[in-house]
């Protein structure tokens, strides 16, 4: 290396370090936070500031292909931003407190499929850190049963939310090592992987409010990946995903496509024995799947404008059907199972009724495999919906106004439409340059 190269090389080679600083730093800051939904608009600056340091590492990413480690050292910067974050507890969510109970209750040997939080023949399981916080005790289990039976795990080896968030950072922490060594396969760069494991959204849902979704986000990645050298594990993997949560169910006739026949239909046949067992405990008294399904609606997007022309019912029925279609015309195109996947993730969440920022977790962890500058936006104006610089009033009840939605979503809009327009005039000068 010439002597002019060698401070650039050097200076580069300073760059993830710096920028991984101040995203644990701020981190850190996040993690001293006593309350994130009384010191929102804190909470929400601390977020801003994170952003631009991991915009400017997704800038920068390019430039450190060549630097040694680099899988090794996305994951011990994910592991410090994480850790950073469990301490804290959580205050803009009280799902993990559902995680808990109903943990509690299946160790327990109760059904929390059978009977809601608020029914009196649970009496015995109920304690003064948990049940109380527990969120529509009214309504019985919603999750999946693979997705109980980790919490009933957890329950029964250590009973605490600090365990219950240990479970889900060890899966997301795994996740981000399969996507740094899937980057590597596909022809990329293990630095990729910090577009799903340095966002600080993906750090403060898991990490610092214990959302479950890790632990199907990285089964569903690990059936992409896999699909063509190991179809058996893909299955597997695939049936599990969507055993924790339904929401990685449009996938799987894009991951089915690479796997052999005998694989697909005992794996169909399995998933569907699975699935109507779930249905036929989740569908009883009290059913919380049911009322998500009927009624429940919280910072929705494109199903507003459906909603409003046709009135919710119709909305819900024309959301499904719409979202049915994109999988089939995807299907049709013959899109490649990764791309198929993003598509139908990324459609069913704008069709959702409910967009909680948590959710977009799934459609971020196939980012680095193509990073979207829109739908990464989003990731950081989606905490919105959480409020606006102030507590709410409502609490945990807050629902987005119009106008805010507005800026929340016309934001991303507005970079996907100049990205595209960017795009497309960039591709008509290099055919008007052509000899």
């Amino acid at each position: 290396m010439s002597a002019a190269r060698a401070p650039r090389a050097r200076a580069v080679a300073f760059e993830p370090v710096a920028l991984a600083l101040l995203l644990v730093f701020v981190a850190t800051l996040l993690g001293r936070l006593p309350d994130w939904r009384t010191e929102l608009a804190r909470f929400q600056l601390l977020m801003l500031v994170a952003f631009a340091g991991y915009a400017l590492a997704l800038a920068r990413r390019a430039a450190w292909r060549a630097l040694p480690r680099g899988g090794a050292f996305v994951v011990l910067v994910a592991l410090a931003m994480r850790a950073a974050v469990i301490p804290t507890a959580p205050s803009l969510s009280d799902d993990v407190y559902r995680y808990a109970w109903e943990g509690r209750v299946l160790a327990g040997g109760g059904n929390p499929y059978a009977h809601a939080p608020a029914d009196p023949g649970l009496a015995p399981f109920r304690e003064a850190r948990v049940q109380p916080r527990v969120n529509h005790p009214e309504l019985s289990a919603i999750y999946p049963p693979l997705a109980e039976a980790g919490f009933a795990l957890v329950a029964r080896t250590w009973f605490s939310l600090l365990a219950f968030k240990l479970w889900v950072v060890l899966h997301d922490l795994a996740l981000c090592a399969l996507l740094a060594g899937w980057c590597v396969r596909r022809g990329g760069s293990a630095w990729d992987a910090i577009v799903y494991a340095w966002n600080p959204l993906v750090v403060a849902e898991y990490a610092g409010s214990g959302h479950h979704d890790p632990t199907g986000i990285v089964w569903l990645v690990a059936a992409l990946a896999w699909a063509e050298r190991r179809p058996v594990a893909s299955a597997l993997a695939a049936i599990a995903a969507v055993m924790v949560k339904l929401v990685a169910l449009p996938a799987l006739p894009f991951v089915a496509r690479a796997w052999p026949v005998r694989v697909r239909w005992v794996a169909g046949l399995a998933l569907t024995g699975a699935l109507a067992g779930y249905l036929a405990l989740a569908l009883g008294a009290h059913s919380g799947l049911a009322a998500f399904a009927s009624h429940w609606r919280h910072n929705e997007s494109l199903f507003a404008l459906l909603a409003a022309v046709a009135g919710e019912r119709r909305a819900r029925f024309a959301a499904v059907v719409l979202a049915a279609a994109v999988v089939a015309l995807a299907l049709r195109q013959r899109l490649d199972a990764v791309s198929g996947t993003r598509l139908v993730l990324r459609s069913g969440l704008l069709l959702s009724p409910v967009l909680h920022p948590w959710y977009l977790g799934w459609v971020l962890a196939l980012e680095p495999l193509g990073p979207s500058p829109a739908w990464l936006l989003l990731s950081c104006t989606v905490l919105l919906g959480y409020g606006t610089f102030a507590t709410p009033a409502e609490g945990g009840a807050y629902h987005p106004s119009l106008g805010w939605r507005a800026l929340e979503y016309g934001l991303p809009v507005a970079l996907a439409a100049g990205t595209w327009l960017a795009k497309t005039r960039a591709r008509g000068t290099s055919v008007r340059t052509l000899p």
